[in-house]
């Protein structure tokens, strides 16, 4: 097989789930000290799109980072190379996120220390991605041939030196909150709490912040407001690629991870919500009454899983819609699932209440 960038369809996936950010956010007052709130503002805002930039050129030209070759070997090799494709496109902000936590401001230049850089145990091979960070305007003296070497190292952005000041920031919030990866999606909710503090980014918040429009949150806050009301325990359930958030009827089928009746996911920053249906002919007299955009839902059919091809399969249902016969595979989640519609929202909680029972 020939040899391959896997890392490019990655670097697409980092670059939208970089969190979108709004022109005006909370800005805690213990990071207006040394800049002024629409300094940092400004100074974000520049950092955001060279976030997007830098993954922009990862998924064009993965050369220009160094991004390794991949290639089809044996299965472990496989495995171990698509685990690596999909951490690469972090690599560059990971070396500068130890940068920034391994270094300090003295007088007006940021000095990094060599000793606390090694002991980070941070990348090697990052040649690469000191000359590309060049070409987006930083500058690093200490370098030896490009590479780290035994000299502490200064690092400027002559063009605005406060984004230097806010990536200090945005490092030291992340690492002393546990939230590396909102630094690695540049969360601007990072400023909205002290240094030692992140009120953020729980309940309903791990799918919505990961949303790109409000009608996508509006429907997060909306299902799970509703689903609150009607009694539902819930908790995060990512999967993969995906941050979740899942709703259980029982507490106790909740702790022991049993399964859930609505699932709100963010499939690499793409809404879907999963139902619960076990028994999709007691809802067929209900849609009816029901617009296109949810009777569209029961028309779409899954090939079904190994077990159905050998007609054993336990967790699939069949059933007539129209005139049709079409087969729901329920193996490994919740077998409806799809893209929701906040004016559909009533629909799809009569529509499980109805096909809860078997």
């Amino acid at each position: 097989m020939q040899d391959m960038y896997w890392v490019q369809e990655w670097a697409r996936v980092r670059q939208k789930e970089l969190v979108r950010y709004k022109k005006e956010f909370l800005v805690h007052n213990s990071y207006t000290t040394v800049l002024s709130k629409d300094e940092l503002m400004a100074a974000f805002e520049e950092i955001w799109h060279l976030f997007y930039e830098v993954y922009e050129e990862i998924t064009l030209s993965p050369e220009v980072f160094g991004m390794p070759l991949h290639k089809f070997e044996d299965f472990n090799s496989f495995t171990r190379q698509v685990r690596e494709s999909r951490s690469g496109p972090y690599r560059p902000f990971n070396l500068l996120y130890n940068l920034l936590l391994s270094g300090e401001f003295q007088n007006s230049d940021f000095i990094v220390d060599i000793k606390k850089l090694r002991e980070r145990k941070t990348i090697k091979n990052n040649k690469n991605i000191f000359e590309a960070f060049g070409n987006y305007g930083f500058t690093f003296e200490g370098l030896k041939n490009g590479k780290v070497s035994e000299q502490d190292i200064t690092i400027e952005y002559p063009d605005n030196k406060n984004v230097i000041i806010v990536l200090k920031n945005m490092a030291e919030k992340a690492n002393a909150t546990d939230r590396t990866n909102d630094f690695l999606s540049c969360h601007y909710k990072l400023f909205q709490d002290d240094m030692n503090t992140a009120n953020y980014g729980d309940g309903a918040d791990i799918v919505a912040d990961k949303m790109h429009t409000d009608d996508e949150k509006n429907i997060i806050y909306r299902m799970d407001s509703l689903l609150k009301k009607k009694g539902y325990f819930s908790k995060e359930k990512s999967w993969n690629e995906g941050l979740g958030y899942a709703y259980y009827d029982k507490e106790s089928t909740m702790l022991r991870n049993g399964p859930y009746h609505y699932w709100l996911l963010s499939w690499k920053t793409e809404l879907i919500l999963y139902l619960r249906i076990r028994n999709a002919s007691r809802c067929i007299d209900y849609l009816k009454g029901c617009p296109e955009s949810v009777r569209d839902i029961f028309r779409k059919s899954d090939e079904g899983c190994e077990s159905r091809k050998l007609g054993i399969c336990n967790f699939g249902q069949e059933y007539n819609f129209e005139g049709k016969t079409h087969w729901k595979c329920g193996c490994c989640n919740a077998p409806f699932y799809f893209k929701p519609l906040e004016k559909d929202i009533p629909h799809y909680i009569k529509l499980l209440e109805l096909g809860l029972k078997k």
